[in-house]
């Protein structure tokens, strides 16, 4: 500690003023540490729901960023591989060497990185190359994906109280975009936003039955495929290279932006998906609709329609009973073999 102060300035007071500036980077690190251990462990559904909901609200801004830097001349390939590349560089940092040691698991890893990795590449790409609206709307149909899936491959059964959630959510959601799924032109592009919410539910299927695997490195996995599928997307498509000024900004925004502000929300998440169902955990992240909603009406001077906000009320009701439900975590007998 004295070395670091030598290091960081030549006029070190006093010895006693040294101890104090050290108990007080302990004292912060120790917080700091504290604080880690209370996001990241086991806590009950109520906690972990409320956890989920506030931190994928974050997600309802990643629209806003990402149109930023693709305003810059950056195409949207280009700004999605910047926005999982940096993260990726981050956690290799802290993860590399946890994943590599821990050979056991590296097929888990990768699975569930290439699922959620290529969930999120589609879901950007549709956010910046589709509607936005129906791209949101298409991707949360996946909790209808997860209740599915994990009731074939985990022995998960969905009862009345989830499926009325469910529905409940996907009516919400339809009512915020101001969708009618009944009136709906499907376009091809549209499919980046419905195949998002299949690789992502089969990616949370996939930690859901592997809660003994450290999410960090699961979390570096998912970024890293993420950044390995939108380059080998650049090379086949062909995306013009921007030029090294925009390169430059769009790295710092991805620093920013996909490595300081929705890193940290999608550990958080990914987390509770090893101990809550992939389908409940999806309901609750409805929260970014609602704040993408708010979002619009901020930025873009968007209106909120009665139908938006009966749709906020009705996603508030399923995350309300998502929070409220009884969670049985299921046995060994019935994870991924």
């Amino acid at each position: 500690m004295s070395s670091a102060a030598k290091t960081l300035g030549k006029t070190a007071p006093t010895l006693a003023e040294a101890d104090g500036s050290g108990n007080a980077g302990m004292t912060l690190f120790r917080c700091h540490r504290q604080m880690l251990s209370f996001l990241f462990r086991e806590h009950s559904q109520r906690t972990a729901s409320i956890m989920v909901f506030v931190a994928s609200s974050f997600w309802g801004l990643l629209w806003v960023p990402m149109r930023m830097t693709e305003s810059m001349g950056v195409s949207p390939l280009w700004v999605q591989f910047w926005f999982t590349s940096v993260p990726a560089l981050l956690l290799a940092f802290v993860c590399a060497r946890a994943t590599l040691r821990e050979r056991a698991y590296w097929g888990i890893y990768i699975a569930a990185g290439m699922c959620i990795g290529m969930g999120f590449t589609l879901y950007a790409l549709g956010l910046l190359l589709a509607s936005v609206s129906k791209t949101t709307a298409l991707f949360y149909l996946t909790p209808i994906w997860s209740a599915i899936i994990a009731k074939f491959v985990l022995g998960e059964q969905a009862g009345m109280r989830r499926w009325t959630a469910i529905g409940l959510a996907v009516i919400g959601c339809c009512l915020v975009m101001q969708i009618s799924p009944f009136a709906i032109a499907f376009e091809t592009r549209d499919l980046l936003g419905l195949m998002s919410g299949v690789f992502w539910a089969i990616g949370t299927v996939v930690m859901r039955g592997y809660p003994q695997i450290d999410f960090r490195n699961a979390t570096f996995m998912q970024y890293l495929c993420g950044g390995v599928i939108a380059g080998v997307a650049i090379l086949v498509l062909g995306s013009d290279t921007p030029q090294p000024l925009a390169t430059g900004k769009a790295m710092l925004m991805g620093l920013i932006f996909g490595g300081m502000v929705f890193l940290p929300s999608v550990l958080l998440t990914l987390r509770v998906m090893q101990y809550l169902s992939p389908a409940l955990v999806g309901i609750l992240m409805l929260s970014e609709v609602l704040v993408a909603v708010i979002s619009a009406m901020i930025f873009l001077g968007e209106t909120l329609s009665i139908e938006q906000g009966i749709g906020i009320v009705v996603i508030l009701v399923a995350g309300f009973i998502v929070a409220t439900s009884k969670e049985t975590h299921p046995q060994e007998s019935s994870m991924i073999s």
